[in-house]
């Protein structure tokens, strides 16, 4: 029971740690997928408002519109190079020297620049030309643009650097995306990719949106946790108890033992003096003292299996040792041969190489015994008890008992190792026994690493095996 009762602890820490384990990972991964959400938003928010904010330079500059600037560029839209007359307010195409829009310009500057624009299309590369021309005929000024962002992005923006590469920007990226103990992000914004210019912005991602959207979940990954840890406190409670009482039931079990045998050894001697007086073989006390001794006999065995149960209950550690196996068995099948009840005829058949046996050699002839005791008591006035041995062939020992009892019902055939059962088909239910033979065997054969076997039919017989492992 103890080791019963320690495994389903374990079984029950480890379900709750695997579970708790899995709402974590769970809520980490939505907070997470929600963080990189918000991340997003924000990267479209920091793009907006730089947007916002060229549009704005732009409408600034608005009295230097009359001022043209001459740039020539490659653009993917077409094969040759193509001349462009620009301003913040206007734009003219001039390709071969012809003007495709009149040009409203009264001054234009006749600096030319030229550049390659053929990695991005042509209508971000005429937005990207328009801002260039805005940064050639206005400065750029670090404290208006912080304090102009601010005012779009409030709390989320915290600042922002001018970075200048060797490639040109055309998309927003993520720097640095937010995590569940970071919660910045670095957004990279294109601003003047012409002049290789872009914007790294850092922002702030709130908490407080990403948990109340998420509040329901957590509710219920918290009740559910609760309602775990609940569960696993009550039944640690409920085991607690279920291993006091058994230590009750042991600690009584032993004490019953202990104060039984006492008067029982004093009523045998009581009667060994009388049996050792001379009377008439029918004499009627002579028989009522046969039977007294008999039915001591029985109840001393009644104890003595009950210790071995108890014992076995609480795993005291096997005595393993090699024995003479053969030599045990005939002593075993001598004995049952001198049964003056019945008529018991045992064989034995012994196919083993090997006399030597690795086990617990009490318990394990304490099992054939009950096994064979057994096969006497449930079969008729005339027994026939078969016993073999044998390998497997797998590195275990099989030792079988076979009888023409009584036999056992499919219905009860699992029931039988159960302490304390005993089969209602029994056709004298006034036979002696507890029900616990089979019970026995079935935790000495539990605690050697075996296993154990039974085939039976009613009114045909039974055949049990148990089968050994030999640990070189």
């Amino acid at each position: 029971m103890n080791r019963r009762i320690k495994q389903v602890w374990l079984l029950a820490i480890l379900s709750s740690f695997l579970l708790i384990g899995l709402q974590t990972y769970w809520l980490y991964n939505s907070v997470t997928y929600s963080m990189g959400e918000m991340g997003k938003k924000n990267a479209e928010k920091a793009e907006q408002a730089i947007v916002t904010y060229q549009t704005n330079i732009g409408e600034a500059v608005k009295e230097k519109s009359h001022i043209g600037y001459v740039v020539t560029a490659y653009f993917s839209d077409y094969k040759r190079p193509v001349t462009t007359v620009c301003s913040p307010l206007d734009t003219d195409t001039i390709i071969g020297g012809v003007v495709y829009s009149k040009p409203g310009f009264s001054n234009v500057m006749q600096k030319r620049d030229t550049f390659d624009l053929r990695e991005t299309d042509s209508n971000n590369s005429f937005d990207c030309l328009s801002t260039y021309i805005t940064y050639q005929l206005t400065r750029f000024d670090k404290a208006h643009f912080d304090r102009f962002i601010s005012r779009k992005l409030g709390n989320d923006f915290i600042g922002a650097e001018m970075k200048t590469g060797k490639h040109r920007l055309w998309q927003t990226r993520i720097v640095e995306p937010p995590t569940l103990f970071h919660h910045e992000m670095l957004v990279e914004v294109p601003f003047n990719p012409i002049q290789y210019q872009s914007m790294q912005m850092r922002m702030q991602v709130p908490m407080l949106p990403i948990l109340k959207g998420m509040m329901w979940q957590m509710i219920g990954s918290l009740l559910v946790t609760i309602m775990l840890l609940l569960s696993i406190a009550y039944l640690i409670k409920v085991m607690l108890l279920q291993k006091k009482v058994d230590k009750m039931r042991s600690d009584f079990v032993h004490t019953m033992i202990h104060e039984l045998k006492r008067p029982v050894q004093t009523l045998k001697m009581c009667v060994s003096v009388f049996s050792a007086q001379k009377t008439d073989e029918k004499n009627e006390n002579a028989l009522i003292m046969e039977t007294v001794r008999e039915e001591s006999d029985n109840l001393t065995a009644y104890l003595a299996k009950l210790r071995e149960v108890i014992r076995a209950e609480e795993h005291i550690p096997l005595q393993i040792t090699s024995f003479d196996i053969h030599a045990a068995l005939q002593n075993l099948v001598a004995v049952y041969r001198k049964n003056r009840q019945k008529e018991v005829n045992v064989s034995l058949d012994y196919q083993r190489t090997s006399d030597r046996m690795m086990g617990d050699r009490d318990l394990l002839l304490n099992v054939v015994s009950n096994l064979m005791e057994n096969s006497v008591k449930y079969s008729g006035d005339i027994v026939n008890i078969h016993v073999a041995c044998r390998d497997t062939g797998k590195g275990e020992v099989m030792i079988s008992v076979s009888d023409n009892g009584i036999g056992i019902s499919p219905d009860e055939q699992q029931r039988v190792w159960t302490k304390f059962y005993r089969s209602n088909a029994y056709p004298d239910m006034m036979q002696p026994g507890i029900g616990l033979g089979l019970s026995f065997v079935d935790m000495i054969v539990k605690a050697h690493g075996g296993r154990k076997m039974m085939q039976s039919e009613v009114s045909k017989g039974t055949r049990i095996s148990i089968v050994i492992p030999q640990h070189s």
